[in-house]
């Protein structure tokens, strides 16, 4: 009996491995190994090039901003379709010339043309919302928003705009950077545009699909047909395309569009502080391991930090050939316990993490012990509060280690020290 039972043990063993064997040769992996399905299943999601262009192009437009008084053409720019009420997202550098006071036509890939006010626009993040203003006689199709967060440098990506006019233009290229910071920009030319030139935007998707005057404002696409960055400048010598394309990513799109759409702005966290990132130099002479840190070299009046009254700004002293032979000052290396190695690192936490009325606590290293100090967050002036640019203007009167600091940076070191 136990023969019998062994045998057919034996026989069921075989038989299962035999069914095993012949599906993995059927299948193309063998045991051990990890299936691909997931895979296919992810790619089979994907469009092709030529079905993402037919399915969303219909939803990108061209701008054009008109002087109201002169009836001439004062810029041309890209957007796309947010939603099915009519609003259009673009890039805040392409709608404020003239501060803004123009009109503004939006034309379709069909050739339709209609009327559209400016609802609202950021310069923080060079982000700006459009509503079409006239009867619409087309079916708005919205291209929805992606997941920035999850892009990965290599992903494939395609931009549809109008560069130099030329509507409904396709590039094809790949994310080659992440985590870039950008310098606001703007159209005007008023007090505040100035004062916001001063900011960079983080988190900033970098791509080499070609990216032209034109561009600005149209979708960065993934292949899903999700946009995952608003085009917004491009790094090059000559003004056209060099290769390397810089775009705001989705995610921060969906925090400041609401808030326009609501309000008509958005109201950025920010600290007030100033500095440099620790550079090996000055690493060796806070007697640092690493090059990591942001060092506060001056505290903007009215900002949280000066509010806060427990930030310290540094003072740097240089020798004659330009070169940091002295330093002190506080560092911040963590904000909420993360590592803080640039100033990136802080502009992207509280851009991502944050929002006016959070606490944030920074780290602080003084005098070689680390100190804690809490923050309340306040947002960043907004246009209608450019009266308070003024405080921002006024140079407080140098102290003996500011006169020390440019002395060193255009006398012998021995003239200078007669000063101490």
């Amino acid at each position: 009996m136990l023969i019998k039972i062994s045998i057919i043990l034996y026989l069921s063993s075989f038989i299962l491995l035999t069914l095993l064997f012949s599906n993995n040769n059927n299948t193309g992996y063998a045991l051990g190994q990890i299936s691909d399905n997931s895979l296919e299943q992810n790619n089979s999601s994907e469009l092709k090039i030529q079905d993402l262009f037919s399915q969303t192009s219909k939803s990108v437009v061209q701008i054009t901003v008109i002087d109201p008084l002169s009836n001439a053409q004062q810029g041309l720019g890209s957007g796309f379709l947010y939603d099915k009420d009519g609003h259009i997202i673009t890039n805040n550098h392409v709608v404020t010339f003239n501060e803004g006071n123009n009109n503004y036509l939006v034309t379709f890939s069909n050739g339709n043309s209609y009327q559209a006010k400016l609802i609202g626009h950021d310069p923080y993040s060079d982000l700006a919302v459009l509503k079409l203003s006239d009867p619409i006689d087309i079916v708005l199709s919205p291209i929805p928003l992606g997941n920035s967060s999850s892009l990965r440098v290599g992903d494939t990506v395609a931009a549809i705009g109008n560069p130099f006019g030329l509507s409904g233009s396709l590039t094809v290229g790949v994310v080659s950077g992440l985590g870039r910071l950008l310098p606001t920009s703007d159209g005007s030319n008023s007090p505040f545009s100035q004062f916001a030139m001063n900011f960079n935007i983080p988190d900033i998707i970098q791509t080499d699909a070609a990216i032209n005057p034109g561009n600005s404002g149209g979708p960065l696409l993934n292949l899903k047909g999700e946009v995952i960055g608003i085009n917004s400048a491009i790094y090059s010598n000559t003004g056209v395309n060099a290769g390397i394309g810089f775009a705001v990513p989705s995610n921060t799109v969906k925090k400041v569009v609401q808030s326009i759409i609501s309000s008509g702005k958005y109201l950025h966290p920010y600290l007030g502080v100033v500095g440099m990132d620790i550079t090996p130099q000055l690493a060796k002479i806070f007697g640092l391991n690493e090059s990591k840190g942001f060092f506060i070299t001056d505290i903007t009046p009215g900002s949280p930090a000066a509010k806060s009254g427990k930030l310290q700004k540094g003072t740097i002293t240089y020798n004659q050939r330009g070169e940091i032979i002295d330093a002190d000052g506080d560092i911040i290396v963590a904000i909420d316990d993360k590592e803080v190695r640039k100033i990136d690192d802080i502009l992207t936490y509280l851009e991502r993490e944050k929002e006016v009325g959070d606490t944030v606590i920074l780290k602080i290293l003084r005098n070689d012990k680390v100190e804690d100090v809490k923050i309340l967050l306040d947002p960043r002036i907004t246009e209608e509060d450019s009266s308070l640019l003024q405080q921002y203007d006024k140079e407080p009167v140098p102290k003996q280690d500011d006169f020390l600091t440019q002395c060193y940076q255009f006398l012998p070191k021995s003239l200078c020290d007669l000063l101490r």
